[in-house]
């Protein structure tokens, strides 16, 4: 992996009518979407498989560039983004739509295989969406290199060249996706568009269960759109208070933590050679990547499998405690000199382009702040040295990444919520040990939004509807069901 990669990694169907008019309407709105089953040819690339039958696809149209008009926002008129959208019906009489908001930022969220309760079911239709610039909705964020086949120098500390393959970068996010494009991809717009989903969706007040990064958009809405919300649920959830800087710090200190429970577990089971000692856990884990470093893994096909390949699986295999497993055996492969076929595997798994992208894209659009260079740097050395475990060279100095020399202001600005009192309670749910989004986050927003806080005493990011815990599972649906009932907060060992 190329140290831009490491610089990227850390940066954090029908057509349906253009809406005309203004969406000012008292009465309760009529649903203006028309599906189409999703296993017509004209869906077919929206899927890797055979969708499941009875999905249907469809469009939702929206404004590039929201027009805000005191409280309420009205279409604009410079040009349009189509979202691309599914529906699982409802089993029996229906009675709502239930969004679910997909993470990232990036991820597609079509086709949300993740609610399997029969009462939710039964009673709501289950809305997927890929969100503006991401999957199936256009124009889509790219931002391809041309010399796809570029490498640089194996030299970590060479500074120069990283900040222009990132100025690279970024002139190809230009190019390929639009300047006008790219100053309008951030959660600000995808706010709004939510918003607008709900109402193609027949919706007087919206039912979503938002997670990881999606509650950043969901309780952005909740600010916004206090009498448009019925019922949301924010799993795994980020701290609207928090720059962008004391976000990755805690994230970086959430990740090393989680290294050092799994270093425990690896103690524990002796599935992989990294000792329970946190000290010595690390120094082990350091020397198994330097000498990848010095001569990574190639495989039989001539994949090269490197350092830094290694370190990127980790951190994604580490957010999932049901994957440590797969994390032992790949650090036992290093150690005892193996390139499996199930290591290359596990490392393509771990890079998709398309959501770097829209990741980078996302996250710049919301954060950038051209200019200040100097506190920058001071700021990445911080946050690149927080999680230990990962620093396994020495560097005199820190690259600026791609938010960091992004030519466009960000659009968002971390701030204690605006909680209306019109508001509904909402639910939050917070895993004790979750390295992505520390659970001091959903703490702090649930006393904030002055609502119940579902705590799961457990490892991992995310698992809402996702059968992972009945515990957790019963009073979401119990929620979702009934939001107005009173109700405390909850712990789930």
């Amino acid at each position: 992996m190329s140290v831009l990669r490491i610089l990227v990694l850390l940066a954090a169907a029908v057509h349906l009518p253009t809406y005309a008019k203004p969406l000012l309407h008292a009465a309760v709105p009529q649903s203006s979407m028309r599906w189409q089953y999703c296993q017509n040819s004209e869906f077919q690339h929206w899927f890797m498989g055979p969708p499941p039958l009875g999905l249907r696809c469809g469009y939702v149209e929206v404004p590039l560039i929201h027009q805000v008009n005191a409280s309420h926002m009205l279409p604009g008129n410079n040009g349009t983004v189509r979202l691309a959208l599914t529906l699982l019906p409802a089993t029996g009489v229906k009675k709502g739509s239930l969004v679910v908001i997909s993470g990232g930022p990036g991820q597609p969220g079509i086709n949300p295989q993740l609610v399997g309760d029969a009462r939710l079911r039964k009673s709501y239709d289950i809305i997927g969406y890929d969100p503006r610039g991401v999957g199936q909705s256009t124009p889509k964020i790219t931002c391809q290199l041309a010399e796809n086949n570029e490498t640089l120098s194996n030299n970590s500390n060479d500074i120069p060249a990283a900040e222009l393959q990132v100025r690279k970068m970024i002139n190809a996010c230009i190019k390929g996706t639009g300047a006008e494009i790219l100053q309008h991809m951030g959660t600000d717009e995808a706010v709004n568009d939510l918003n607008l989903i709900r109402h193609a969706l027949g919706e007087p007040a919206l039912t979503a269960v938002a997670y990881s990064y999606g509650t950043k958009v969901a309780v952005l809405y909740a600010e916004r759109y206090p009498k448009k919300t019925r019922a949301l649920v924010l799993d795994g959830v980020m701290d609207l208070a928090a720059d962008n800087f004391t976000q990755r710090i805690n994230q970086e200190r959430g990740y090393q933590q989680s290294f050092l429970r799994f270093a425990a577990y690896c103690g524990k089971t002796g599935s992989c050679p990294l000792p329970a000692d946190a000290n010595q856990a690390i120094q082990v884990y350091h020397a198994l990547l330097r000498k990848l470093h010095d001569h990574p893994f190639i495989t039989q096909a001539g994949y090269e499998i490197s350092a830094d390949d290694v370190v990127t699986l980790t951190r994604t295999l580490l957010t999932w405690p049901d994957r440590w497993h797969e994390l032992a055996v790949v650090l036992q492969q290093i150690n005892t000199g193996i390139a499996s076929q199930q290591l290359s595997d596990l490392v393509d798994e771990s890079y998709s382009p398309d959501a770097e992208d829209a990741l980078n894209v996302i996250t710049c659009a919301d954060v950038a702040n051209p200019g200040s260079e100097p506190q920058l740097r001071r700021q990445r050395q911080e946050i690149n040295t927080t999680a230990m475990y990962a620093h396994y060279l020495p560097l005199h100095e820190y690259p600026l990444e791609i938010c960091d020399l992004w030519p466009y202001p960000g659009k968002l600005r971390p701030h204690v919520p605006v909680v209306s009192p019109t508001l509904p309670p909402l639910l939050f749910v917070g895993q004790r040990y979750d390295p992505a989004t520390p659970y001091r986050n959903a703490q702090m927003m649930a006393n904030w939004f002055k609502s119940p806080l579902i705590t799961r005493e457990r490892d991992g990011h995310t698992l809402v509807l996702k059968g992972a815990d009945h515990c957790v599972d019963e009073s979401v649906v119990d929620y979702l069901l009934a939001p107005k009932k009173p109700r405390h907060d909850k712990v789930c060992r």
